[in-house]
């Protein structure tokens, strides 16, 4: 079924496009929102001539985006959470709980427009992208810690100490593989040298 977008609508168009969609979705959703009108010829005329303000409205809310973009980009946004053993959360971060932290920052945004490469269920820092506008999306940060101050510290002391530990864990074991590469090598340059030597006897 074919509609005319009223509003920008991310990952289907523009105010102002002509879009084709399931039935039911325009029905149920995209009409009965007011997100859209039918593409009947009275409304395609219509649109011919509302052409010029359509076009403006485009630019404004594009530009509306892109100042947004600028004032989230890489920004952190801190969401208090209660945890249990090792940071772990009692269920996981939802993007609700992200769209009301930037929320009280003072950055009105739709949830269903965020999105996160992976489920968050332990506290620490973490990367989310927001698509603003059909062309517009930047990423922000937003770190998880445990409502209870101590414990918090307590538990960024402990995700410290494994990664020093793992870090140290990572540069012996490198170090060693090096150390067996050289060892390999001069192993490999004696053998040449003894073939060359009883070759020539």
């Amino acid at each position: 079924m074919k509609v005319i977008l009223k509003e920008d609508i991310n990952n289907l168009g523009q105010a102002g496009e002509v879009v084709e969609v399931k039935r039911g979705y325009a029905v149920n959703y995209l009409l009965r929102q007011q997100l859209a009108v039918r593409a009947n010829e009275i409304n395609l005329n219509e649109l011919k001539t509302q052409q010029k303000a359509i076009e403006a409205k485009r630019a404004k809310n594009l530009a509306s985006a892109q100042e947004k973009a600028d004032n989230i980009r890489d920004k952190e946004f801190t969401i208090k959470v209660r945890t249990g053993e090792a940071g772990r959360l009692f269920g996981s971060v939802t993007t609700i709980q992200i769209a009301e932290a930037l929320a009280e920052a003072g950055y009105e945004v739709d949830r269903r427009d965020l999105s996160l490469s992976d489920s968050i269920k332990q506290i620490g820092t973490y990367r989310v992208n927001i698509k603003l506008h059909p062309e517009v999306d930047v990423d922000f940060t937003i770190c998880v810690e445990d409502e209870d101050e101590q414990k918090q510290k307590a538990l960024l002391a402990a995700k410290e100490a494994k990664e020093e530990k793992e870090a140290a864990e990572a540069a012996a074991a490198k170090e060693a593989a090096d150390a067996a590469e050289v060892e390999k090598q001069i192993e490999e340059a004696v053998a040449e040298t003894e073939e060359t030597e009883t070759t020539e006897e």
